[in-house]
């Protein structure tokens, strides 16, 4: 039972920190698609693709004497297929996010025709030539692009007033793609381009992207504080078992201590103890918090962005609160039987 407590500690800390590394690789895709420095959203949003700008903002941010180009972005998340959550890019030919798609078949299109990410087109099994069926709307596949881009890669490109008119949202798009001229750093832009245009927000880091994602934060927020209880909890649930068992090892460690163990052994019996009750409960923690973020991921009403993402971090963080738990609730345990004396723990009945 004290495995199972820590194991949910550390499926949280699993589920918490690959839920945030997704978060994180999901909007450094966004921000730089095409190349770009960074990008700019409404303020305040829920998650990024609520934000609406009008479409006439980049003409007016490419005028400006710090910016290279810009290019218009509509993010369209619709059901294709059996996916509920896939990524519609509404682009202009003429920008520049556009004219850097690199197209490995078929070719460029025309009219209203669709480009497939290679990686969507992999999954949906759709080539040069067949339908894509976005909404009530079907769209000619004239090609198959790469980006280099896995975010841009996992979904497909349609004219801008086609995922306008899709949306219900004319004149608008998601965000807008900034390029800095040479010589000046994209923070000192953005921070311009903020200054000047109240209401936006640049975004330059995946890190800056989190706090701006309102959804996002509100996870953190609520996984952390979670988090922070099971560890308390956890740590309580291993103190008390490794209590009540010195209690119930008392002739035991009395004979230890009469033998020859020195104190430093004892504690190191109990410690390695409260370790191993820990290190099972990493291995069901980590299943299950694999599991979990997944499930979040796929049927969360949240950001259709929220894809978790497991890298060593999120393991090591793991372990390191599994650990945690087992050594500062070993602590007092440890500690109780190092002073136990040959004498009264052999008196004890």
């Amino acid at each position: 039972m004290t495995a199972a407590g820590v194991g949910l500690g550390v499926a949280l800390i699993v589920a918490l920190l690959s839920l945030t590394a997704g978060v994180k690789q999901a909007a450094a895709d966004l921000i730089h698609i095409g190349r770009a420095d960074f990008g700019l959203f409404q303020s305040g949003i829920s998650d990024f693709t609520r934000s609406l700008l009008p479409a006439s903002l980049a003409a007016k941010v490419a005028a400006d004497p710090q910016v290279a180009q810009t290019a218009r972005l509509f993010l369209y998340v619709t059901r294709v297929g059996s996916n509920e959550s896939f990524l519609v890019f509404g682009l202009d030919p003429s920008d520049f996010t556009y004219k850097r798609l690199v197209i490995v078949a078929g070719h460029a299109p025309r009219g209203n025709e669709a480009l497939l990410g290679d990686k969507a087109a992999a999954s949906l099994g759709l080539g040069p030539g067949e339908i894509l069926r976005v909404g009530s709307r079907s769209f000619p596949v004239a090609g198959v692009y790469h980006s280099g881009d896995h975010f841009e890669d996992i979904g497909a490109v349609l004219p801008l007033s086609a995922v306008q008119s899709l949306a219900g949202r004319p004149g608008e798009v998601t965000t807008v793609a900034v390029v800095v001229r040479p010589g000046l750093t994209p923070r000192a832009v953005a921070n311009h381009l903020q200054q000047r245009f109240p209401g936006i927000t640049a975004v330059i880091e995946p890190g800056q992207a989190v706090k701006v994602d309102t959804s996002s934060r509100l996870i953190l927020s609520m996984g952390w504080i979670f988090t922070a209880l099971a560890l308390i909890v956890g740590g309580i649930g291993v103190a008390n078992t490794m209590a009540m068992s010195v209690f119930e090892r008392v002739r035991e460690i009395g004979i230890l201590r009469a033998v020859g163990w020195p104190t430093r052994r004892i504690a190191a019996m109990v410690l390695s103890e409260a370790l191993g009750i820990c290190l099972l409960a990493l291995a069901v923690g980590v299943g299950l918090g694999i599991l979990a973020a997944k499930l979040f991921a796929r049927y969360s009403s949240g950001s259709a962005l929220l894809s978790p993402s497991f890298d060593a971090s999120v393991f090591a963080w793991g372990l390191a609160f599994a650990l945690g738990v087992g050594f500062l609730g070993a602590i007092y345990p440890a500690w109780r039987a190092t002073r136990l004396t040959p004498v009264e723990a052999l008196r004890h009945e």
